[in-house]
């Protein structure tokens, strides 16, 4: 994850180091999975862009290449792995392959809604006037006018930023490749659960197949890291898989290695920061008493950091 937003905006003209965008990576996780929908990952990812002079816009397109690159993966990955073992997800989904079709068509209409929003400028003009609007009455935004001139200037980068790689669509393989290693790594828990427990039975690709298949089917749940329903899904699809007096146990340290772990790092790194940038500000504001430190020597030191 972290990969593949470095190397956009160094192909935009945009360097970052590797482990700032492993910490924007992890932030936005973070914040993905506490906010219902994953709704408030990308914000804060966009913001920390922005503390390292990347314009929102170019930031907004780091984020949504990687994922349309995502979930276009995981579309066709579903697809052939669905085709290959059609019969050992059938027997172990059951009557409760409606889940996984709704799955796929979620997938399939946000794909195929972000190309048209992407594509198509007037349409995102129309829908950030329409929540300006919206916030004018509401007394949220207070100077209209100026906001919507600097909305339609970050849209303007955004815009130039998506057209520079459907000039060039070579640029999304890298993408595309590095979303295929996320994808697989990810599915591959529960292979290395499987495993851990001594289980044979179900191949490595069967049962990669069956993680998939769950990743879909709970993916459009509106819950906070989609709680609930990921443990739901696992539970309904591994329940032949994992014998009875293992499943739970199973399904508590996939639920760790997949929402857990990232929240409890996310926290750490989220605390860490809050601290270092608190001390950071206390002793420069000390050292400005003393005129020991500029206001324009703070400012370079931030950018350092």
């Amino acid at each position: 994850d972290a990969v593949s937003i470095w190397f956009f905006l160094k192909k935009q003209g945009y360097r970052i180091s590797l482990g700032y965008a492993v910490y924007v990576s992890i932030t936005g996780a973070y914040y993905s999975n506490i906010t219902p929908g994953a709704t408030g990952g990308q914000p804060m990812q966009i913001y920390y862009l922005k503390k390292k002079n990347v314009p929102i816009g170019i930031g907004t397109s780091a984020l949504l290449v990687k994922f349309f690159c995502f979930q276009s993966v995981l579309a066709f990955v579903g697809a052939v792995l669905w085709i290959r073992y059609g019969a050992f997800i059938d027997l172990q989904v059951g009557a409760n392959k409606w889940i996984l079709i709704t799955g796929f068509v979620y997938n399939a209409v946000m794909v195929a809604g972000l190309v048209t929003l992407v594509v198509n400028r007037r349409i995102i003009a129309f829908i950030l006037r329409m929540i300006l609007r919206l916030g004018a009455r509401l007394r949220i935004v207070r100077d209209r006018e100026a906001t919507e001139l600097r909305w339609m200037s970050a849209l303007d980068v955004f815009h130039g930023s998506i057209l520079m790689v459907g000039k060039n669509p070579l640029t999304l393989l890298p993408q595309l490749l590095l979303a295929t290693v996320q994808l697989l790594s990810q599915m591959l828990v529960t292979w290395f659960i499987y495993r851990g427990f001594q289980l044979t039975g179900s191949s490595c690709p069967e049962i990669v197949a069956l993680a998939v298949m769950l990743y879909l089917s709970a993916a459009y749940t509106p819950l906070p890291g989609a709680s609930g329903a990921q443990e739901g899904v696992f539970a309904l699809y591994f329940g032949q898989i994992f014998p009875e007096n293992l499943l739970f146990m199973a399904l508590l340290i996939w639920r760790f290695f997949t929402y857990y772990l990232s929240l409890i790092l996310g926290a750490v790194t989220t605390v860490v920061h809050t601290l270092r940038r608190n001390h950071r500000e206390a002793k420069n504001g000390r050292a400005r008493k003393t005129g020991r430190i500029t206001e324009m020597q703070q400012e370079e030191e931030e950018q350092r950091e």
